[in-house]
């Protein structure tokens, strides 16, 4: 048995020096190819099925086109009446623009609650949360001094 075990030995010896590894070659043509046949990035996209839902993929902000910020918004006049329904004249600062808005409309993120000869009470949604917000006329006797 110990023979057999040197004999091996003894092979291996003598055979292991002419085995070499094998070593690639740089090949120029294949480092070419390689680098035309690389995989194409691919990008991951989603869709969302809105189904009267805001898109959560799309920004928050979207311009002029909700219209002006409850902040900006400053109460000009009221046209009372119970009967008839009651019109409240909202301005713009920062546009000049101005709004008439019955019980009930949205502008600027809020709705028209209720008015009264003086008042007018919005409910104002930012982000799902709601507060309720009142907008009075100036009195312009009492700005004047009067």
């Amino acid at each position: 048995m110990r023979e057999r075990a040197l004999v091996a030995v003894a092979l291996l010896l003598v055979v292991a020096p002419g085995l070499k590894a094998q070593e690639a070659e740089p090949n120029p043509a294949t480092e070419v190819d390689a680098a035309q046949t690389a995989p194409a990035l691919e990008r991951e996209t989603f869709s969302y099925v809105a189904g009267g839902r805001r898109d959560p993929f799309r920004p928050l902000e979207a311009g002029d086109e909700i219209g002006p910020r409850f902040e900006d918004l400053e109460l000009s006049g009221i046209i009372y009446s119970p009967e008839a329904g009651s019109v409240v004249v909202l301005v713009d600062r920062s546009t000049q623009r101005r709004y008439r808005v019955w019980e009930g409309d949205l502008v600027g993120g809020a709705q028209l609650l209720d008015v009264t000869p003086d008042e007018a009470i919005f409910v104002v949604t930012v982000f799902g949360v709601s507060r309720q917000e009142t907008l009075r006329l100036k009195n312009s006797d009492k700005e004047q001094g009067g």
